[in-house]
């Protein structure tokens, strides 16, 4: 204690100047070697170079709070400790942090000045809010209700969600162009990463689900690390493609990456090219399905014209001989009936030496009952005719 200070009834007398260095003293002998405090980052404000926030907890109901200043060296050493762990130094994550307190006269505010970062501490706090978002959706069925939507036969029509700046979404461009199917696509560009990006993707989400010109819905983000790709865990994000009206394929991250966004989606691709690939890939199917009935119809309908000619020759075949088949078999039957009337015909039968006889009248005489004597009758032979008169009739 200074000499200087002055004792009040024995009781140490400081100006604010003296008191704040008193306090200093007392906290760095208390704190000497530094103190680890825990809490939920708010207020984050970053002044390049330096960043300033709060450290808050809730405590009975109240807030109580910490002023914490993150000075531009340590700021760098923080911020590469949690990168490392893909964690982004943001509003709302809970950190546990290494500093000494300092009084600052001048604002004659208490605060801590840090140093370090417990980078497994906010991992942790994050993995744990993370699986616990996750059981709350699969208890609600989140997962499912996207997955039912049907994916059309021919996706033609793709609404993609990235950033036009991202070189995933280049190579999975490239590999719709190069397919040579005539996709149309309709394109959102938003913010992948950052505050910006899960507000951004909501809105794309919901702005495709009120289309009606759209088959599929890609939402795309490039490899990165965990902070960068923590957007994809968004309770928002993970209910708007619940919700979308059309199928959403994700294609986010590397291949051991798998966000929230990936379990709730309609198909979880492992990178934007490889969900490009299964977009492709359901069109060349339809494609392929097409040819092969195309070719089964092909062989089917030169079947039946072989099948036809076939029957149209025999047809020909049957007009030509029938007909004169017909003819010969009705000329054999004229025949037939010509010889049977030429046998009936009386004629014929006079030849063979029979006769017909007739009265006066040209009754034909059949009984010796037909005439009586003295009346002319004629007889008829094959050469000729005899005209005699009945003398009697025995």
């Amino acid at each position: 204690m200074p000499a200087e200070i002055e004792f009040v009834n024995g009781i140490p007398s400081f100006t604010v100047g003296q008191f704040a260095g008193v306090l200093n003293q007392v906290m760095g002998a208390s704190f000497d070697e530094g103190v680890w405090v825990e809490g939920e980052i708010e207020g984050l404000r970053s002044p390049n170079p330096h960043a300033y926030f709060s450290l808050i907890e809730n405590v009975g109901g109240a807030k109580a709070q910490l002023p914490c200043n993150l000075f531009a060296g340590p700021l760098k050493n923080v911020q590469a400790k949690l990168r490392n762990q893909g964690i982004e130094l943001k509003n709302g994550l809970k950190v546990r942090l290494y500093g000494r307190p300092d009084f600052y006269a001048p604002f004659g505010k208490l605060s801590l000045k840090v140093s370090d970062v417990d980078t497994q501490f906010s991992a942790g706090d994050i993995a744990a809010k993370r699986e616990e978002l996750l059981r709350k959706l699969l208890e609600m069925g989140v997962d499912k209700v996207n997955k039912r939507r049907p994916v059309p036969l021919v996706p033609l029509r793709l609404g993609v969600i990235s950033s036009s700046q991202a070189a995933g979404w280049a190579d999975a461009q490239q590999h719709l162009l190069e397919s040579g199917i005539g996709f149309s696509v309709s394109f959102i560009d938003v913010r992948v990463q950052g505050d910006d990006a899960a507000p951004q993707i909501i809105r794309a989400l919901n702005t495709f689900s009120r289309r009606d010109d759209i088959d599929l819905v890609l939402l795309m983000r490039g490899g990165g690390s965990k902070g960068d790709l923590a957007a994809f865990d968004d309770e928002g994000i993970a209910m708007a493609i619940s919700k979308c009206a059309h199928p959403v394929f994700t294609g986010i991250g590397h291949e051991i990456d798998t966000s929230i966004a990936d379990v709730v989606a309609h198909s979880a691709n492992k990178t934007p090219t490889a969900c490009a690939q299964v977009v492709i890939a359901l069109v060349e199917e339809f494609l392929g399905e097409l040819s092969f009935s195309v070719d089964q119809l092909r062989r089917a309908t030169e079947g039946s014209l072989v099948q036809a000619r076939s029957r149209i020759g025999m047809a020909v075949e049957r007009l030509t001989t029938r007909p004169r088949i017909a003819l010969e078999r009705q000329s054999q039957r004229l025949a037939m009936h010509s010889a049977s009337v030429r046998l009936l015909d009386p004629v014929t039968t006079m030849a063979r030496g029979w006769s017909i006889t007739r009265d006066a009248n040209g009754n034909v005489v059949r009984s010796k009952d037909d005439v009586a004597a003295g009346q002319k009758i004629t007889t008829l032979l094959a050469d000729g005719s005899i005209t005699s008169t009945v003398e009697g009739v025995a």
